[in-house]
């Protein structure tokens, strides 16, 4: 009996530590909610410093749900349009896999990683852009940001649904409420940048932030993080699949939609726009989409694509060819290795985009310069060609 109550006793106590421990965790879960990642609309004339959704009516994630972009006015007369990476949606199968389409996720997640992890976005000590305004598009649409248009196809449990490719509606309606309200058109520096699916974005949409927003800025900097791949059916994807303007269709020309785009930006802007590409040598993300581009090969049930060593060899081949036309597009470039892929030491891959992270501060190639400072050298016309002997690297 005395056993029993004492079993009752410490049962209690243990059942009133977890209650205690779950109302931490609800508390501590709803402050994340209503002070971190739960922004107020954007207002006339916003404050300096503090965060804002970019809504409208039209925007919409791939699902069809509510989308929205985040906007931060800075102190200085400086904007960074900023392009967050994700998954990106060619066909039916990767349509129907959410790991490549990337649907908005809620309450914006990425984008607030994107914001605190240390990258150029987070608002660090030292960082040269902490007090710059910063237009940031978190990636739902499955479509490098640039679709107008709605992809059917029939799901995993046979189903017909509808991909929403609306990145560019959303891009639009986004830059068009801050130009409305925010009063930062008169920038005197403006740079486009985004990682991985992001840095497609960046490429593709960098033309509309000079033409239509920012068109007398003094500096106009482009930077594409971790972003390149070849496709023959690049141009199909783009009118077909994501339904986007012709004024971006109509620059596709070759397998590198990236290259294509740079190469656009170079032949109208000259030296009015300093353009920057950089990655890792054998970029493991990159190195899967390119196997999967090439064969077709993918698990329908997870998503998952196949990768093995010999395609980090192909990516450096792809970087080794790309070289004269970077060059010839006057295209800025730095390449690094030295991180392995997610830690999986069993591969002979490299890590996948850096500016979303803190290693953008960090020297690479056992030089003094980082992406960060690299990027500044962009800015002031100083930019430089790191790591390309690193591509002739065995291994």
């Amino acid at each position: 009996m005395e056993k029993s109550k004492k079993k009752r006793g410490l049962l209690k106590k243990i059942m009133k530590v977890l209650g205690i421990i779950l109302l931490v965790i609800l508390l501590v879960a709803a402050f994340i909610w209503f002070f971190v990642l739960n922004y107020p609309k954007l207002k006339q004339d916003p404050k300096v410093g503090k965060w804002y959704r970019l809504q409208t009516s039209e925007m919409v994630d791939s699902e069809g749900g509510r989308y929205h972009a985040l906007f931060r006015k800075g102190s200085e007369n400086s904007v960074m349009v900023y392009f967050a990476g994700g998954g990106v949606s060619i066909d039916e199968n990767t349509a129907k896999n959410d790991t490549y389409n990337t649907r908005m996720v809620h309450p914006d997640y990425l984008a607030n990683v994107t914001m605190n992890m240390g990258g150029l976005a987070s608002d660090v000590d030292g960082s040269p852009y902490r007090n710059w305004t910063l237009i940031l598009f978190p990636y739902a649409t499955g479509d490098f940001d640039c679709g107008e248009g709605e992809f059917s196809y029939i799901d995993k449990d046979g189903k017909e649904k509808v991909l929403y490719h609306h990145g560019y509606t959303n891009f639009r309606a986004a830059m068009d409420l801050v130009m409305e309200k925010a009063d930062v058109q008169n920038a005197e520096n403006v740079v486009v940048t985004g990682y991985s699916a992001g840095g497609w974005a960046a490429s593709r949409l960098a033309d509309d932030v000079f033409s239509d927003y920012f068109p007398e800025s003094k500096t106009k900097t482009v930077l594409v993080d971790s972003s390149m791949a070849l496709n023959p059916a690049w141009k199909d994807i783009a009118e077909d699949v994501w339904h986007a303007p012709e004024h971006i269709t109509e620059r596709i020309h070759s397998y590198n939609i990236t290259m294509d785009m740079l190469e656009a930006l170079n032949n109208k802007w000259g030296i009015e726009v300093t353009l920057m590409f950089g990655s890792s040598t054998r970029d493991g993300d990159l190195s899967k989409v390119q196997r999967y581009f090439q064969t077709g090969i993918m698990n329908t049930e997870t998503g998952e694509m196949p990768v093995e060593n010999k395609d980090g060899d192909a990516l450096m081949q792809m970087y080794r060819d790309a070289l004269p036309e970077f060059k010839k597009n006057n295209v800025h470039v730095f390449f690094w290795n030295g991180m392995d892929w997610y830690g999986r030491t069993e591969y002979d891959l490299t890590s996948h985009t850096i500016i979303s992270t803190p290693y953008v501060y960090a020297p690479l190639n056992d030089t003094e310069k980082s992406i960060a400072q690299w990027l500044q050298d962009g800015i002031s016309g100083t930019a430089e060609d790191f790591g390309i002997d690193l591509l002739n690297k065995g291994y």
